[in-house]
């Protein structure tokens, strides 16, 4: 599992919060190839108390990988929905990261002759 840091402004993280991010974000190395592994995760919370009560609570995640980290970020009314809001954006942002660098695999033909078969029937 790859290592995370939470961090909060004017506000707190309790033990179920901190649960709930283990449970949502840093599970998502799982989704990535093996070969390209995120080592990090950096999670911002915070809390806007002069914002609209419907995008109150800030959340950002920046998860470092090769090549250019991917990072989503978004603003509800607490923070549990912001986490699964930014879970899902990362999520498409990862098929996208698979489909580019996931191993090209060559397609041969069936039904092409061998060199040797055609050599042979000359």
């Amino acid at each position: 599992m790859m290592q995370y840091q939470v961090s909060a402004k004017k506000l707190e993280v309790d033990r179920e919060l901190d649960s709930y991010i283990q449970k949502k974000i840093a599970r998502l190395d799982r989704l990535f190839p093996r070969s390209h592994r995120p080592s990090k995760a950096h999670i911002e919370l915070s809390r806007d108390e002069s914002a609209n009560p419907d995008k109150r609570y800030h959340a950002g995640v920046k998860i470092e990988v090769s090549g250019p980290d991917l990072f989503a970020e978004t603003a509800t009314m607490n923070p549990h929905s912001a986490i699964d809001i930014v879970e899902a954006k990362l999520k498409e942002q990862i098929r996208k990261y698979k489909e580019k660098h996931a191993p090209k695999r060559i397609s041969l033909k069936r039904n092409a002759p061998l060199a040797a078969e055609v050599g042979a029937e000359d």
